[in-house]
């Protein structure tokens, strides 16, 4: 009865044992599905965020973005390509990213042909991102909040300008080919974009001044009277 008693502890003990040794595998197992689960998130994300950040360093260069924001985003850019080939260096998406990131170098004035409503707005989303982007290396202590603030400033004034240059240079061509309707719609927006935009009245009042020259050509302004009536009355008695 001992011996029995004996036996069934052992069997006991080992089916334990096994049970144990099969939770700490599956709990093991569950660790690394959990783990590979958030690299492929984490690589994913970072991919994204290249990606985007490639394209907004193609606009800024295409617009003539000063060079120490570009530096700033190329960095940042930089340094998700370095993270993401950390994690996975045979990822395919690594030379897609840098043959893109080439590309982005390469931008001038004349790639960004903002000449449709679609590419100023393609153009105005990653300037915005590139300000995002700014704010969030503010948040993270890599960059200063007096900083951060001067370089929003400045992307903010950016993005005013290619769209209301862009209206402007619409608006001259359809001048050139006796559109009006096109030309006053364009040089309105462009006069709209321009006066709603938060920077120094001398940063768009030369740009004003022509849109405002060139739409009076096409709306001549009402002339202004000399005076009221009392007022005529008064200098022609001075008289």
């Amino acid at each position: 009865m001992a011996l029995m008693l004996h036996d069934n502890i052992i069997i006991l003990i080992i089916i334990a044992v096994v049970g144990l040794l099969a939770l700490i595998g599956s709990h093991i197992i569950s660790l690394r599905e959990q783990h590979a689960r958030t690299q492929a998130e984490r690589v994913k994300s970072l991919g994204q965020q290249a990606e985007h950040g490639i394209n907004a360093l193609g606009i800024l260069r295409a617009c003539s973005c000063k060079p120490e924001i570009i530096d700033r985003i190329e960095t940042h850019v930089a340094g998700l390509i370095s993270e993401m080939a950390a994690l996975t260096p045979d990822n395919p998406l690594l030379s897609t990213l840098n043959s893109q990131k080439q590309n982005a170098d390469r931008s001038t004035a004349a790639a960004a042909a903002l000449n449709s409503d679609r590419a100023i707005k393609r153009a105005s989303i990653f300037i915005n991102y590139a300000r995002e982007l700014l704010t969030e290396m503010a948040q993270n202590k890599n960059l200063s909040p007096t900083l951060a603030k001067s370089y929003a400033q400045e992307l903010h004034w950016l993005n005013v300008s290619i769209i209301a240059t862009a209206h402007l240079t619409q608006g001259q061509k359809s001048l050139g080919i006796q559109d009006k309707p096109a030309a006053l719609s364009h040089l309105k927006h462009a006069k709209a974009v321009l006066t709603r935009a938060m920077v120094p009245q001398q940063f768009k009042q030369e740009r004003l001044t022509q849109i405002q020259t060139l739409l009076d050509s096409l709306e001549p302004r009402p002339q202004r009277s000399d005076g009221t009536l009392a007022d005529n009355l008064e200098a022609y008695f001075k008289d």
